[in-house]
């Protein structure tokens, strides 16, 4: 792209005064803000024509260079036709234009003068220099900030474009969002929106959804329809959700929540219900709830299920610590991933607690049930598992049920209690 440089060229003076008139003349309605092409510089011979009315139409081929007089707004293309019927100026072949905010290549463009829009096509690229975001696509639409116009740029793109995003005030080796999408939407240089099959993709975050709508400013994120979020490879969490809305601090997740149908994985547990929530640091769950009515919050692992009205969980550093069910809750543990049938606590509230594992995950250490608490585990004569065990039935005010290798260790009642022991039939010597 050249500067504001004039050469005189066999032929096209008399076109280049007649541009400068028909953008000045009284028929294009321009306010003193909106563009007042100039061109600088021509390398062919152009033509003009009167179409009635006081407008003329011009176009001009061989490379041409022009700017908006009084705006940093600079281009170059290998041939032009203005339309001053149309208030519009075409650029044909290797398009490139510049102004403050903005770069942009394409293989066409056209530029409506009076709205400050630019739309381009084919294999168009746009950068925005303050952020250093980049749009790749087919096409898009560029609505230029201009006194009297518009108070912040506005940025369309459809063909399912690929942007590289950044927002103002991003360091510049911050990584940025990979977003894609079949429609975009920007506007100034801190909120994004998209349509149709959107992913947004960085190291430490990937979401999807039939829509998005991501404000980098505010911090918070959206994703609709058939959504969900991911933390980085390492971090192993992942929410599914029809409605999954998200927050951000100093550009890290720190809070994600998924509703309709949400479904949650961290670790070695998998939480479904209406509604569930993680808090988020350092790209680990730290804890988080679920409830719902049409859906009660179940929380599952391989040996483990804890169900009631409303769930809390406290992971720090993503290692279950506790999970609370509050209203009609029930925990059942089974001896391991095998085995058909399980000893369960259940009351108004249940508490489950856990300890680190062995293998670097976690092992149930106590379960406590209080409000109508009531207890139903196996009981085995000896330490082989493989006999029939006897059956013990408890109830009281609260029941705690201790256990060592998810194995159940001893069970204490408290306040009013009683209960049924069914003893396994014995073989006789």
């Amino acid at each position: 792209m050249r500067g504001s440089r004039c050469r005189s060229v066999a032929g096209a003076a008399p076109v280049l005064t007649a541009l400068a008139l028909a953008t000045a003349g009284p028929a294009a309605a321009q306010t003193a803000s909106t563009c007042f092409v100039v061109v600088d510089s021509t390398g062919g011979v152009g033509r003009q024509i009167d179409v009635g009315g006081g407008y003329v139409r011009w176009f001009q081929g061989g490379g041409i260079w022009a700017h908006c007089r009084g705006q940093d707004t600079f281009w170059y293309s290998d041939s032009v036709a203005w339309f001053q019927d149309f208030d519009r100026f075409d650029m044909l072949g290797r398009v490139n234009f510049r102004d403050a905010t903005a770069e942009l290549t394409a293989d066409r463009a056209s530029y409506f003068l009076r709205d400050e829009r630019l739309d381009a096509t084919g294999n168009a690229r746009l950068r925005n220099r303050i952020t250093g975001s980049v749009l790749r696509g087919p096409n898009v639409q560029y609505y230029r900030r201009v006194l009297g116009i518009r108070d912040t740029t506005e940025l369309r793109a459809g063909g399912r474009p690929t942007i590289e995003y950044r927002s103002e005030g991003d360091p510049p080796d911050a990584e940025p969002y990979l977003i894609i999408a079949d429609r975009v939407s920007f506007r100034g240089n801190t909120a994004a929106r998209g349509w149709g099959r959107v992913t947004i993709d960085r190291s430490d975050f990937h979401g999807a959804g039939d829509s998005a709508f991501l404000d980098t400013g505010q911090e918070v994120g959206r994703l609709m329809g058939r959504a969900s979020v991911a933390g980085g490879e390492a971090s192993g969490y992942r929410l599914v959700g029809q409605d999954i809305r998200y927050r951000l601090r100093a550009r890290a997740l720190t809070w994600v929540q998924a509703e309709g149908e949400a479904d949650a994985t961290s670790g070695e547990w998998r939480v479904t219900s209406d509604t569930v929530q993680f808090d988020i640091m350092d790209d680990r769950v730290q804890g988080g709830a679920a409830w719902g009515s049409a859906r009660r919050p179940v929380a599952v692992s391989a040996r483990n299920t804890i169900l009631a009205d409303s769930l809390a969980i406290t992971a720090p550093a993503q290692l279950l610590r506790e999970v609370r069910g509050i209203g009609a809750a029930r925990a059942a543990s089974r001896q391991d991933s095998l085995d058909t049938d399980e000893d369960w606590v259940a009351g108004d509230t249940v508490v489950a607690r856990f300890a680190p594992g062995r293998d670097g995950g976690t092992t149930l250490a106590a379960i406590e049930a209080a409000g109508a608490a009531r207890a139903r585990y196996r009981v085995y004569a000896s330490a082989d598992r493989s006999t029939t065990p006897d059956i013990s039935y408890s109830r009281g005010d609260r029941i705690r049920a201790q256990f060592r290798d998810d194995r159940l260790l001893r069970v204490d009642i408290a306040g009013k209690s009683d209960g049924v022991y069914l003893e396994a039939p014995r073989r006789q010597p």
